[in-house]
């Protein structure tokens, strides 16, 4: 026979510890969904660009990619820093468009999170948008 008089759930304070952690996990979440959010649209806004047509992308001047990038900013209200970090590399083939950024965000007292961002747009290749190549990555 199974006594079921012991087994009556959680005690106070493994609730305690239980909600302790599920508000904390949900204030990272709250702290942090909007920067990976603008990140998201940044990404959208290169990845708007190369449904532009290949030719016309491998054409496009810095001063172009800049203004469309731009203005897509500005219709989804992108305001973070980071969507003005952009850096244009000419190649043999077309234009590398870098944005890589860093985004501190405070936590708890004097904790922060660091989040890094690093997107690509390679006007040559506008279907291989928007992670950045293998030998940029391992050149850092």
């Amino acid at each position: 026979m199974i006594n079921y008089q012991s087994q009556r759930g959680l005690s106070a304070i493994a609730w305690l510890v239980l909600l302790a952690v599920v508000g904390f996990f949900g204030l990272c979440i709250a702290k942090m969904a909007p920067v990976y959010a603008e990140n998201y649209y940044i990404v959208n806004g290169f990845k708007s660009l190369t449904k532009q047509g290949g030719n016309e992308l491998k054409n496009m001047r810095k001063q172009e990619l800049s203004r469309s990038l731009s203005n897509y900013y500005s219709i989804n209200n992108v305001r973070s820093p980071g969507a003005k970090e952009l850096e244009f590399q000419p190649t043999s083939k077309g234009m590398l468009v870098i944005n890589q950024y860093e985004v501190r965000v405070p936590l708890i007292a004097n904790v922060d999170v660091v989040m890094s961002f690093f997107n690509v747009l390679d006007t040559s290749a506008p279907e291989e948008c928007c992670d950045p190549p293998e030998e940029m990555l391992s050149g850092e």
